[in-house]
């Protein structure tokens, strides 16, 4: 086979695969706990590993370790990384029929390799069981939320192995020979070999760019939302608003923008102290997140101020929403946070605010408005007549 015997392709395969999972192993240490699943891929590379090491014992140690534990390590480890990328992409999965699958091939793969010596069905079980486990991951990358490059790149890679294993268990059964291991030399085979150390490293490369994304996302997350409310961060705000803006002009469509302040917040600073002011700013954010539609976009302004972005809504919807917003937050009975109130100013895009800072000044002044009638409540921007 390519000049190369079985023997060193296996321990190429197994140097692979102490790399990759020392590499989980480094890169869990350095990566945050909520993105899950890094460590359980080094345990499969290492299953891997031991498995390829067993394999170079042949003829040297008992055939229960160098045959028919590696022959079931593999599929384990295969398995350990299903439970990994579901661990990953959050998917409710069980491993239960895979469990299953694998110790009725224990049973059958310890009937050919104990009572009745035939390496061919070996293959026949050990292939078609790998190629249902490969195929299952790929199965579990395609019903990820979000799917990029690396998702998809990651799936291929488990694809093509299943097809390389499945073309192999076919290969086995169409054979016309007795199949043993002295003639088993075929072309399907060395590709068979092959698949190993080129998959493993393949689909670690994709599972890496996949944890690499998603820590790049967390980052980004956190850049661009506040840490305490959960709301866009004013800058990151801004820059919507403005985007929103440019689309509205383009289609003519309405938008509307709110500014809130929650009353009293230096009285109930300095009644209840700061960590229950923290908890008002994030409960009014929580509880306010709640009544908006997808498309809004809330964001915190600066102290107790919160900004509502509100597209394709007029001022009379906004101020509908902004009412909803005012009667929640009156009605608020949350534990460890004592009643509050909050005042809003609507405004919306038109001739009279036709641009952010026109926009932002009429939702101020109306929110001061709503400050001066008592607070509690929601005031539009009154428009002003055309001169």
């Amino acid at each position: 086979m390519l000049g190369i015997d079985n023997n060193s392709f296996i321990i190429i395969s197994a140097a692979f695969g102490l790399l990759c999972g020392f590499l989980f192993f480094s890169v869990r240490v350095g990566f945050p706990k909520t993105i899950a699943g890094l460590s359980e891929w080094g345990w499969a590379c290492l299953l891997m590993v031991i498995a390829a090491l067993g394999f170079t014992t042949r003829g040297k140690l008992p055939v229960l370790f160098s045959s028919y534990f590696p022959n079931l390590l593999i599929p384990f480890g295969v398995i350990v990384m299903h439970r990994s990328l579901a661990m990953f992409g959050n998917l409710t999965v069980s491993e239960r029929p895979l469990f299953a699958l694998l110790c009725g091939a224990s049973v059958a793969l310890g009937w050919v390799t104990f009572v009745v010596d035939d390496y061919g069905i070996r293959v026949i079980i050990v292939s078609a069981l790998l190629t249902v486990l490969f195929g299952a991951c790929s199965v579990s990358l395609t019903r990820y939320h979000l799917k990029r490059f690396p998702e998809w790149f990651t799936c291929s890679m488990y694809a093509t192995t299943a097809l390389v294993m499945g073309a192999r268990c076919v290969s086995a059964l169409v054979s016309g020979q007795t199949l043993i291991r002295e003639n088993d030399t075929s072309t399907i085979h060395d590709l068979y070999i092959l698949a190993f150390p080129f998959s493993l490293v393949a689909m670690s490369l994709g599972f890496l760019l996949m944890a690499n994304r998603a820590l790049q996302g967390r980052l980004e997350l956190q850049a661009l939302h506040d840490p305490m409310s959960g709301a866009l961060r004013r800058d990151a705000f801004l820059e919507t608003v403005e985007r929103e803006i440019a689309v509205s002009r383009r289609y003519g469509s309405p938008l509307s923008l709110l500014i809130t302040d929650l009353d009293n917040f230096k009285a109930i600073n300095d009644t209840y102290g700061h960590l229950i002011g923290d908890k008002v700013i994030t409960n009014f954010s929580a509880q306010a997140t709640q009544l908006l539609r997808a498309q809004d976009v809330i964001g915190r302004y600066g102290g107790e101020e919160f900004v509502v972005l509100l597209p394709q809504t007029g001022i009379e919807a906004a101020l509908a929403i902004a009412n909803r917003i005012c009667t929640c937050i009156a009605e608020t009975n949350a534990k460890g946070v004592p009643p509050y109130t909050v005042s809003i100013g609507a405004a919306c895009l038109n001739m009279n605010n036709p641009d952010l800072l026109s926009l932002l000044d009429a939702a101020d002044m109306a929110l001061y408005a709503a400050k001066r009638a008592g607070k509690n409540r929601a005031i539009a921007a009154p428009m002003k007549p055309a001169v």
